[in-house]
Formats: structure tokens, sequence, C-alpha cells
């Protein structure tokens, strides 16, 4: 099976991984693809994640550890990923213990988080930060701060637990609803639409030896990396043209995405009736 972004040497893995990274390689050599994961495969190429990021290492200042951050070129803008409720339970009200740790609500599904590689199912309701904040009285996002796992902290328990019939936002990663919406903003507004080339990022972060993976292909392929094999925990951290007009941001540990760009662009993100996205004059 192709190797889409390389393991390093094994003299380069610390002792306690190399019996890890030596079974998930075994693993993946005697995997057999579906023909989405096969087609998903053909349309990238690994390229060297050192010289493709120089750029953005230089640009945002940092080791993109967790994705690089960029600026705003010459706007930007965060979309907040999705979140759902359940509708065969009740809303919750400002009192988040009315709800809160309910059994049954989740199907036996262990997940609280949105994902990436799947559409949510049809008895989940898209909630909007906005329609919550407004429900528990939280500003959408605190002064000061990013989309992160502390915000809209009236609707949790004291103990900290999340409304069960509540799908969180996934932190980390575009969900599936988002990822393909931002997608098609983002091929109108490049250059040579779906066959615009573009590279993807997955940061330091995102695999446990330490790999930072970048590969290149069409705008328009990028909906099948969701089908990738080596790639269904988490969406790219950051992705952009060859041009570098725009390029998005999303950070390992936040529940929103930063598009920096144009302003035609970033107003169109805005827009957008299926994305939640704002400015943070804070975080521009």
């Amino acid at each position: 099976m192709q190797d889409i972004y390389g393991f390093p040497d094994m003299d380069d893995v610390p002792s306690v991984l190399r019996d890890v990274l030596a079974k998930d390689k075994a693993e993946r050599a005697a995997q057999v693809l579906t023909p989405e994961e096969a087609a998903a495969f053909a349309n990238w190429t690994r390229v060297s994640a050192e010289a493709e990021t120089r750029w953005l290492a230089a640009l945002s200042g940092d080791d993109g550890l967790v994705g690089f951050e960029p600026p705003a070129r010459p706007d930007s803008a965060w979309i907040l990923h999705a979140m759902y409720e359940d509708l065969r339970f009740p809303v919750i009200s400002a009192d988040a213990d009315d709800v809160a740790g309910k059994e049954g609500t989740r199907d036996g599904d262990d997940e609280d988080e949105t994902d990436w590689t799947v559409p949510p199912r049809p008895h989940w309701q898209r909630l909007r930060w906005s329609e919550l904040a407004e429900r528990v009285g939280d500003p959408i996002i605190e002064e000061g701060s990013y989309p992160d796992r502390y915000q809209l902290h009236s609707c949790r328990t004291e103990t900290g637990r999340k409304p069960d019939n509540i799908l969180w936002s996934n932190e980390g990663s575009l969900d599936w609803e988002t990822w393909h919406q931002l997608l098609d903003v983002l091929i109108e507004y490049s250059p040579d639409g779906p066959d615009t080339r573009c590279l993807v990022h997955f940061c330091l972060n995102m695999f446990y030896y330490h790999v930072p993976t970048v590969l290149t292909g069409r705008l328009g392929d990028a909906r099948d990396l969701c089908h990738h094999p080596d790639l269904r925990a988490y969406s790219p951290s950051n992705i952009w043209p060859a041009d570098r007009t725009w390029v998005t941001y999303t950070d390992f540990d936040l529940h929103g995405t930063k598009v920096a760009g144009p302003t035609p662009l970033i107003e169109a993100l805005l827009n957008s009736p299926g994305l939640e996205a704002l400015r943070l004059p804070w975080k521009p």
C-alpha cells in the first residue's frame, strides 16, 4: 500500500515506540483499500513538509506543532465547528443539570464530538453556537479567547459534564458538514476553481511518531481526504492554494478554523448559510 506520509527510520524512533510503529506499519501493509480509499490515495502526492511549510513558519512565527496560525491576509474570520442537538430529547435551558448526565441519549455511542468523516445521523439537528449562547446567556466567544473547549461554559454542570443531548463541535478537526461547506466557498474563490492546485498540511502533533505531512493535489479532490485510511482522525491543519492567496488553520486544540485571505472570500464565508463564521477582533 502506498505510504502517503511516510514513516521515520526505525533508528530515529524512540525505543518505547518502535514496537507500536512496527505493528502499525505491518497492519497498513496488509490493508485492502476500498475504491473510495484508493481514489483518495491516487489524487494526492506527498511532498517535503519542511520545504512547503517554511513560508507558513515565517508567517506565523511558530513551529507548527498544532498547525500554523496565519495573520490576516489582509482579512480573516473564524469558522465555528458544527454541533448538533438530539431532537428526541428536550432542549437545554440555562439550568444544565436538567439534561446533563441523562442516560440513553446517545444510543450507546461514547463519542461526544462531531466527525469529519461521517455526516450526522438524521435525528441530530444543527445547533449553532449563537443559538446555544443565547439560550444559556453566554457570549459566543469570550472576549480575548479562541473558540475552544472553555466556551459556552454555562451549559455544563458543576462537574464540567456537557449535556448528553448535544453532539459537541469537533476539537482539532473540522466536522463533515463544515468541511464540505468550506470547500465549496474556497473553490468558488480560487483562481482555477476545483482544478486549483493546493497543499494540505497535517501537523506534527497528529501522529505519535511526529512526522509532519504535506500533500499536494487538486482543491476539488480535497473532499476525498476524509476517505483516506491514514487521515480519518483529523482534517488538515492548514490548506492553501499554490499562489498562497488564502490559508486555513485548524488548531489541534481548538473548536474553530481560521481562514485568512482577501476580504471578498472572508465576506463569502461570513455570509454562507451553511457555515457559522465570525470575525474575532482580538484574534485577527
